[in-house]
């Protein structure tokens, strides 16, 4: 009951009733009670009364009188009446109630609806409930003071119609293709996603590049001329109003451009539909200026709203195109690149690599390179001399930079090696043009090794790069060789070791040779290759294409596509080398190949000896004079015996026989030779003469020497001191080799003098 009873509270209608009806209930229970009481309380004071006057008649005439007690009957006759009454008032209160509640409800709903018709901040200001009667002052006070607070709003709050366009154009406003390669269509897109927020008949772009004004007018539709001529006009009376541009207009070109295929309904263009932007000066992309031609432009809200978004406009209108212009300079900065990359990769790789590399038997090698440079190179090249030598360099860095800094190494490599110099020459040579040449922060680890197959020995000298590995057949490691030396490019000359490690050469097994991109490369557990992964590899190898499965391991273990750093392998198959002398009969090859007579000559003296190879000046004076290649071989391989028994046995004095000991335990004697070099005295020197000739060999020699002669054509080699003594020289067999590769060997001024012919 008392839940129906709150229930109905909230309700006006049953408020006013039941609060008449309680009131009304109130009173009725008051004024009967208290009505009836007084009453009763007048009906026994009128007894009473009574009662005194008979009292005070003679008893004799004193009437019997019996008063009823009518209080009773009284008091519900006045009860009724008064419930009577009651009620009537009731009803008119009800009657009353609900006329005037009906009336409020009424004019609740018209407000409501107007309330419902407020769609817009205008609606808002314009919202006035002062017509409507809520019967009560009151209740029409508030309302009142409810529509001057709707009109305060309607002056205060944001368009929601105008605030979902400036929203929907800001997030057009924004630069989502990090790749503008046409400008062009890039803003046509733009503009018409624009439309769809909202519609415009056109919109122009001004833009001032070079001094040249330019103003594009893209329409959405297409439209006629008139209405075209109409457009330039009013732009160009906006433009006019600016004192910039103003001085700017001279020369103006414009452009039309629609955005869509359809038909524009003709409208003419008016200015209070135009919004516009303009700087003092182009900004970004050379953009000054933006205009908007919207019939939405009356709204002056919307206008002022659209009038600043207008500033992001321009800036993205100039970012883009200026975006697009840096793409496209840098595609073609990129393609440029990519054909000069390809034409350096076509330079090293095709050229100094490819065709300065002797493809030979049983050497075997491949590099993977993380890039299309490789800061590591292998090359194998043959000397004149016969010897093999096989260069693995690793140089710091990747790409092209790395490339760059190992193409001297290459290059200084592949012409001293051509020219018959040896390795410890070789080496010194290239590290003093990296010295010369490379940053101090830039070095090339090498490790360069040299096949002799007449002397029977393997040179190995080791410059900072992984030790190489000497296997047998049984796939067990017989010995390393770590490295002992600095990388090239950084020692300069006199603190530089090129003195190599001696191997007699193996009959057989294998030496192997990689960089450190091999070792170190990585698995996604930052967990390295190793070296112990190496030597299992290499223990159990397969059959065929062992490189290409090693470099697959290493990438398979690493789970990549290409390794991190460039790795460089190369195998030496000793079995499969071949390191026989080729047999040739010198006098049939002087025959072919020499046509015309010449005369060289060279005198070294003391310490200068060290630093010249007269081996390889003579090949090269060979190379210029076109002598055939397995001439120049025979001929630098007398040379380069001869000048190492005259220096080893006559300047030196040293055994005779020191020369031909080629065992790792020679190493100290090579250093012991290089000293003694190094400290001759000046006062020495040693005389090499090369002498080819077309009709005879009558040639005097100095001193005591015997003349030879013969028929034509022959080849004349001298070598010549001037030390003090008999030399051990003139003995038989201490120019055996030299008797076997020659015609006839003499020598006179006591072992000072040697002369070697062929012809």
């Amino acid at each position: 009951m008392l839940k129906f009873f709150l229930n109905k509270l909230r309700t006006l209608r049953w408020f006013i009733f039941l609060a008449v009806f309680f009131s009304t209930f109130i009173v009725f229970i008051g004024v009967t009670s208290i009505s009836s009481l007084l009453y009763e309380s007048l009906m026994d004071e009128q007894a009473n009364q009574l009662v005194e006057q008979l009292e005070a008649l003679p008893e004799a005439i004193r009437p019997q009188i019996t008063l009823p007690n009518i209080t009773t009957e009284v008091r519900l006759t006045y009860i009724g009446t008064f419930a009577l009454y009651s009620f009537i008032f009731l009803i008119i209160a009800f009657i009353f109630s609900h006329f005037a509640i009906r009336k409020i409800n009424q004019s609740i709903k018209a407000f409501s609806q107007q309330i419902n018709q407020i769609q817009t901040g205008q609606d808002l200001q314009n919202f006035n409930p002062t017509q409507l009667n809520f019967i009560f002052n009151e209740l029409n006070l508030a309302f009142n003071n409810i529509s001057a607070l709707a009109r305060q709003l309607g002056q205060v709050l944001n368009d929601k119609s105008q605030l979902e366009v400036e929203t929907s154009l800001l997030s057009k406003l924004v630069i989502k293709n990090t790749r503008l390669d046409n400008w062009q269509e890039y803003i046509k897109g733009i503009f018409i996603d624009i439309h769809k927020t909202l519609a415009f008949d056109f919109i122009s772009v001004y833009l001032t590049e070079k001094s040249q004004p330019k103003l594009i007018i893209y329409w959405f539709a297409e439209t006629d001329q008139i209405t075209e001529l109409e457009a330039e006009k009013l732009l160009q009376e906006q433009l006019k109003n600016t004192t910039q541009a103003q001085h700017s207009l001279t020369g103006l070109s414009i452009v039309h451009q629609y955005l869509t295929d359809q038909t524009r309904k003709n409208t003419l263009t008016q200015p209070s539909f135009l919004v516009s932007h303009l700087e003092k000066e182009p900004q970004i992309g050379f953009i000054q200026g933006i205009f908007i031609h919207s019939p939405a432009m009356n709204d002056l809200s919307l206008r002022l709203r659209i009038n600043s978004l207008l500033v992001l406009l321009v800036n993205l209108l100039g970012a883009s195109r200026a975006i697009s212009g840096y793409t496209q300079k840098l595609e073609t900065a990129i393609n440029l690149s990519e054909q000069e990359n390809a034409m350096a990769a076509e330079v090293l790789y095709g050229h100094l690599l490819v065709k300065n590399t002797d493809q030979l038997a049983g050497i075997n090698y491949q590099i993977c390179s993380s890039s299309r440079f490789s800061g590591d190179v292998i090359q194998v090249k043959r000397s004149p001399s016969g010897s093999t030598f096989i260069l693995v360099a690793d140089a710091t860095g990747h790409g092209l930079s790395a490339t760059i800094t190992v193409m001297p190494v290459i290059s200084v490599f592949n012409a001293m090696v051509q020219k018959g110099y040896q390795l410890p020459f070789i080496l010194s040579e290239m590290n003093k043009h990296l010295v010369r040449d490379l940053p101090d922060d830039r070095f090339v680890a090498a490790l360069l090794i040299e096949i002799n197959p007449s002397q029977q020995e393997v040179s190995i000298w080791n410059g900072a790069m992984p030790p190489a590995l000497l296997m047998n057949n049984e796939g067990q490691l017989v010995e390393k060789f770590n490295s002992k030396n600095m990388a090239l490019g950084i020692l300069d000359e006199a603190m530089f070791e090129s003195t190599p490690e001696l191997l007699s050469l193996p009959k057989d097994g294998q030496l192997f040779l990689y960089s450190d991109g091999l070792i170190e490369q990585e698995n996604p557990n930052q967990k390295a290759f190793g070296y112990k992964k190496l030597i299992n590899a290499l223990q159990h190898p397969t059959k065929n294409n062992t490189l290409t499965n090693l470099i697959n391991s290493v990438l398979n273990f690493a789970q990549l596509k290409e390794p991190d750093d460039d790795i460089s392998l190369c195998q030496i198959d000793f079995t499969q080398l071949e390191v026989t002398t080729q047999e040739f009969n010198a006098r049939t090859l002087l025959c072919d190949s020499l046509d015309t007579p010449f005369e060289w000559q060279m005198k070294i003296y003391g310490s200068k000896l060290a630093k010249q190879s007269l081996p390889a000046l003579c090949n090269e004076f060979m190379q210029a004079q076109g002598l055939s290649m397995p001439l120049k071989r025979w001929a630098f391989n007398v040379v380069h015996e001869l000048v190492q028994l005259v220096i080893e046995t006559n300047l030196l004095e040293l055994p005779a026989n020191s020369a031909s000991e080629s065992t790792p335990s020679t190493e100290d004697l090579q250093q012991v030779k290089r000293q003694a070099l190094e400290n001759l005295s000046d006062d020495y020197y040693l005389n090499l003469k090369f002498q080819g000739s077309l009709k005879d060999c009558n040639q005097p020699c100095p001193s005591s020497c015997i003349a030879i002669t013969s028929a034509a054509p022959c080849l004349l080699i001298e070598v010549s001191d001037n030390a003090k003594g008999k030399s051990s020289l003139v003995e038989e067999a201490s120019l055996a080799s030299l008797r076997a590769l020659s015609d006839q060997v003499i020598v006179s001024e006591q072992g000072h003098c040697i002369q070697v012919r062929v012809g």
